[in-house]
């Protein structure tokens, strides 16, 4: 049984990611409204190159955002990096609800990218690092619960301006950005430090007193003092092998450590070659190419965001920690592929302006709903899971500091080209995401360790670090250190 306490701080600090989506999905229907279009991008309403800029300028902002994450994380403690983050979002809201030109609103885009890259990366590992093992994959999915809730917000938020007046149509969306980073950093002055972070500054005392309400439900009175005493004995041992920000990257990079800042990076990049975030943010221009235009297309957005949450719930409820998070992502890196494809099939036949035939062009929105759905199940919660896990407590925010980045550079390459490519190729621009999948799909097989169930010090014995054992159940006991014999165990479930 998760302790409610848990589930508190938890959903506090997972509003990270429902201000992560709105700000993401919010352009998706913002680049919907025409009074938009021609108060930013001219007057014939249309330039990819500039449409481009607007999107990638907040993947820009995110990459640049994780730079400082893993630093101030370790420095300033996450609990305060969260509570900046929201204060750097909330002013990129600003500048983009007031902006007067396309600088403006490039950034704000930017600045509420910044916010976000660092919310991106501390959050998961804040909530991992509170979460008890056995149900981290459902705590660590209330971020992407949150995600899915943003973008599902974010959609209604477009369509309903579609009922304003003149420029309040987008701007009133885009300022609807502001309350929920607001919320959070307010609810960061009310929620404690990570245990392992107060064990690396020494607070012992405060680091018990939080476990011990973590685990206030097990019926275990002395479980909060052996994680205690495993968190600080883990912490000695890596206590000497980081010095700053430079030795963690090139740590990450030498051979002890690159499967997993590999894996990390790419279970991230994946995400966004899902097409996930290509088909949210340009879901308009789809919409377009199998003739629903206007506010239509904005009704359709809105009604996509519905398919998220009820995924995301079905993850929830069904699948974390249920499921082995291998088995998860191969499986539904196949049901992307194949639903990618027949979208791709429908699209070739039936989106063409002349096209009269409605079921069709119905029926390749309904494969787009499908896998939005799909998605939240297999993705939008385990990619952030799973990442958050890999790495020891001394690598763990400069690692997912650098996981975040490549998302980030992944989302501007495929933000700036995808608008160019739908106008040159139209509905063959699905085959990338077809083969990204499929090939995803072997990667996680054969390469990512199972990690559910365990704590994040056991994890990385599955890597074949160094693990320190408590012999003495009083703190400050003997530390014995045991290298790992096994080698990387990979689940091949089926």
């Amino acid at each position: 049984m998760v302790s409610s306490y848990v589930v508190l701080i938890a959903s506090v600090v997972a509003l990270g990611g429902f201000a992560y989506g709105v700000d993401s999905g919010i352009i998706a229907t913002t680049l919907g409204h025409d009074t938009f279009k021609h108060a930013m991008l001219g007057p014939t309403g249309t330039n990819a190159p500039l449409t481009g800029a607007i999107v990638s300028l907040y993947n820009v902002g995110q990459a640049i955002g994780t730079f400082g994450a893993g630093y101030s994380a370790n420095r300033f403690s996450r609990r305060w990096t969260i509570c900046g983050s929201a204060v750097i979002a909330i002013i990129g809201a600003v500048l983009q609800s007031a902006a007067v030109n396309p600088g403006m609103m490039i950034a704000g885009r930017f600045f509420a990218g910044v916010g976000c890259g660092i919310i991106l990366t501390v959050v998961p590992i804040y909530i991992a690092e509170v979460s008890p093992p056995e149900k981290r994959g459902m705590i660590v999915g209330l971020q992407g619960f949150m995600i899915s809730i943003g973008f599902f917000a974010a959609n209604w938020i477009g369509y309903g301006g579609a009922f304003a007046n003149g420029d309040a149509q987008w701007r009133i969306p885009l300022a609807m950005q502001i309350p929920v980073p607001l919320a959070l950093a307010v609810g960061c002055c009310l929620i404690p430090y990570s245990p392992r972070w107060l064990v690396q500054q020494e607070r012992y005392e405060e680091a018990q007193a939080v476990l011990e309400m973590i685990h206030a439900t097990t019926g275990d009175d002395d479980r909060a003092l052996r994680e205690l005493g495993e968190i600080r004995s883990q912490i000695q041992v890596e206590a000497t092998q980081v010095t700053n920000f430079g030795v963690a990257v090139t740590s990450l990079l030498s051979r002890k450590y690159l499967h997993r800042t590999w894996m990390a990076c790419f279970i991230l990049v994946m995400g966004q070659f899902s097409g996930s975030s290509v088909i949210q943010n340009y879901q308009s221009s789809f919409y377009e190419a199998v003739g629903f235009t206007g506010r239509t297309s904005l009704l359709i957005s809105g009604i996509y965001g519905i398919m998220g949450v009820l995924g995301q719930l079905i993850y929830l409820f069904c699948a974390a920690d249920k499921w082995p998070r291998t088995r998860t992502l191969w499986v539904g890196s196949l049901f992307l592929s194949a639903m990618i494809a027949i979208c791709m099939a429908l699209s070739a036949i039936y989106g063409s302006e002349s096209n009269s035939n409605l079921s069709g062009a119905r029926a390749a929105i309904a494969m787009i709903f499908i896998y939005s759905c799909g998605y939240a199940v297999f993705f939008n919660a385990t990619i952030w899971v799973v990442p958050s896990e890999l790495f020891p407590f001394f690598l763990r925010s400069t690692g997912m500091g650098l996981a975040v980045f490549s998302k980030s550079v992944a989302a501007i390459v495929l933000s700036q080209i995808t608008p160019t490519a739908m106008e040159n190729v139209g509905w063959r621009y699905y085959a990338l995401f077809i083969a990204t999948n499929f090939g995803a799909a072997f990667v996680y097989f054969f390469l990512l360790p199972e990690t559910s169930g365990k704590t994040l010090e056991e994890i990385a014995e599955l890597f074949g670090d160094t693990i320190a054992k408590e012999t003495s159940s009083k703190l400050g006991g003997q530390v014995d250190v045991e290298k790992a014999s096994n080698p990387v165990h990979v689940e091949k479930a089926v």
